[in-house]
């Protein structure tokens, strides 16, 4: 049995962010939800701490790469994993973003990991 994790869900497309709370719920996990960078700052620093953050690439106002560097420079964020994801495969194999995960499955298997990592950071 997989263990439930708090996530936050950055991406500016309602339809995408439906499907990985969808996913995500149905793994089990608590799930919250930005629609571009900025709105995930302020709800990190409002103090919701996920165990992990899983953030589109490209959203206006702050995309993804923005919003990793500015809670890796954030004293109370930095330990927070934020996995910056794209749906563009080309971006994928050529930049540090992962490939967008769909399934259940592998969205699961995200997060488990990137928590697992960030427990082991805070020990």
């Amino acid at each position: 049995m997989t263990k439930a994790h708090s996530v936050l869900v950055v991406d500016d497309e309602p339809s995408v962010r439906e499907l990985f709370v969808d996913a995500l719920e149905e793994a089990g996990h608590r799930v919250e939800v930005a629609g571009d960078g900025e709105q995930a700052l302020d709800r990190l620093r409002s103090g919701a701490a996920p165990c992990v953050v899983l953030s589109d690439v490209r959203m206006p106002r702050m995309d993804g790469w923005e919003l990793s560097r500015a809670a890796g420079q954030d004293p109370q964020l930095s330990a927070i994993p934020v996995v910056v994801m794209t749906g563009d495969r080309i971006l994928s194999f050529t930049s540090p973003a992962r490939d967008k995960p769909y399934s259940v499955a592998e969205l699961d298997a995200l997060v488990q990991r990137n928590c697992r990592l960030h427990r082991e950071i805070e020990r």
